[in-house]
C-alpha cells in the first residue's frame, strides 16, 4: 500500500506539468528507472532489429532519450542487411536527475520499442523485437480486456467524474491492426460521456512535441487506433458524465478477466450493482469502496447509482491523479521495461 501512495502522490504531481516530463516523472516514480551510475554511460548502442529470432534489415531506426525534462529522438540510422544498427550515445546529463535511452524500429507501418537502455549499462546485445502484422477477424476477437480500473466521484448533482486505466491483451503473438485503415479495438463507453481526455505515455516524432492520441471517443464507444502488438498494453483515460446524471451504466462490452471500481468516500446513498461487496481502500489520503469482479462475459452492465445525486466537491485533478497511480502500480510505460519483450505463445 506504501508503494502505491507513493506513486499517487508522484502522479498528482506530475499531471500538472509538461507532457515530456510527464513521461519521465512516471518511469521514475514506477520504480523502472533503478538506480545508475553516474555519467559514465556508455558510448555506443549496437544493436539488432529482430523478428521470430531472425534478423529483419533495412528498416528505419531511431535513437531516443529521456531525461527528468525532455524526451524526444536524437537520432536516425538504417539497419544494415543483417539487421545491425549503431548509435553514438551521448553522455547521460546528471544535472537533468537521470537519462535513459532507446531504439524504436518501423517495421510495415508499426513502431516497435526496444528496452530501457540505462547509463551504465552495456550498449552491446541490444535488440528491437517485431512481429508479423495481422488484420484476421480471429485476431480481431481474440483481443480482450485483461484489467479495468474505473474510478468514480460522485458530483454534487449528480453527475460523474470518471478515470479509467484499461489492458488491452493481445494474445496471437502477432501485431494486430484494424482492417482497412480502421481501430482494430474498441470499447463501450457510458452513454452521454463528454469531455474525454487521454495522457498516454509514447514517443514524440520531435523532440519537446506531444505524440499524436492513441485513443479516441467516437460516439459511445472508445476506440484505440494504434496498432497492438503481442502482449499488455495500458490506456488511460478520463471523462465527465454530465449533472443530474444519477446512474452511471458502465457496459462491458469485451471479455474483462478483472474490473476494479473505486468510489470515493464518503458518498452516502451510493450503490454499485454487478458487482461484489466493496472493502474499504486508501490511496494518498482518499478513502475509496473497492469493487472487484473477474471472469465478466461481454454483454454486461455494472451501474453505480446515485439516489440522492449528492457527493463532496470534484478535484478535478484527483480523479486523474489515482488513475496514473494505478498506471504506474500496472507498469504503464512499456517503452522503459529492463527487458525486451517475450513473444507469447501463439494462440
Amino acid at each position: 500500500m506504501t508503494d502505491f501512495v507513493q506513486r499517487t502522490r508522484a502522479a498528482r504531481l506530475s499531471a500538472r506539468r509538461p507532457f515530456p516530463r510527464l513521461l519521465a516523472l512516471l518511469a521514475l516514480v514506477a520504480g523502472i528507472l533503478a538506480p545508475f551510475a553516474p555519467a559514465a554511460a556508455q558510448s555506443t548502442l549496437n544493436g539488432r532489429v529482430v523478428r521470430a529470432g531472425g534478423a529483419v534489415p533495412n528498416v528505419a531506426v531511431e535513437l531516443h532519450r529521456v531525461a527528468t525534462d525532455t524526451s524526444g529522438m536524437i537520432a536516425t540510422g538504417r539497419a544494415d542487411a543483417q539487421g545491425n544498427f549503431r548509435f553514438d550515445v551521448p553522455r547521460a546529463d546528471t544535472a537533468a536527475g537521470f537519462t535513459v535511452f532507446f531504439a524504436t524500429a518501423m517495421v510495415d507501418g508499426v513502431r516497435y520499442f526496444g528496452p530501457a537502455l540505462h547509463p551504465g549499462e552495456p550498449g552491446t546485445g541490444y535488440q528491437v523485437v517485431v512481429y508479423d502484422t495481422t488484420s484476421a477477424r480471429t485476431a480481431l476477437d481474440s483481443l480482450r480486456v485483461s484489467r479495468r480500473d474505473v474510478i468514480v466521484i460522485p458530483g454534487q448533482r449528480g453527475g460523474w467524474e470518471v478515470a479509467e486505466v484499461v489492458r488491452v491483451q493481445n494474445p496471437t503473438g502477432r501485431t494486430v491492426v484494424g482492417p482497412e485503415g480502421r481501430p482494430a479495438f474498441g470499447m463501450a463507453m457510458p452513454r452521454g460521456a463528454t469531455d474525454f481526455e487521454t495522457e498516454e505515455p509514447g514517443v514524440s516524432e520531435v523532440a519537446d512535441r506531444e505524440k499524436p492520441q492513441d485513443l479516441v471517443l467516437m460516439g459511445d464507444e472508445v476506440r484505440a487506433i494504434v496498432p497492438l502488438t503481442p502482449g499488455g498494453r495500458d490506456f488511460f483515460f478520463r471523462y465527465r458524465l454530465p449533472a443530474r446524471t444519477g446512474t452511471l451504466n458502465l457496459p462491458l462490452s469485451r471479455r474483462t478477466d478483472t474490473l476494479a471500481v473505486y468510489v470515493r468516500q464518503p458518498a452516502p446513498g451510493v450503490e454499485v450493482e454487478g458487482l461484489p461487496t466493496g472493502e474499504p481502500f486508501e490511496a494518498e489520503g482518499e478513502q475509496f469502496l473497492r469493487y472487484t469482479g473477474t471472469a465478466l462475459a461481454p454483454g454486461r452492465t455494472i451501474s453505480v447509482r446515485n439516489p440522492a445525486h449528492r457527493g463532496s466537491p470534484v478535484d478535478p485533478r484527483l480523479a486523474g491523479g489515482i488513475a496514473a497511480g494505478l498506471v504506474l502500480a500496472a507498469g504503464v510505460w512499456f517503452a522503459l521495461r529492463r527487458r525486451p519483450p517475450t513473444a507469447p505463445t501463439p494462440a
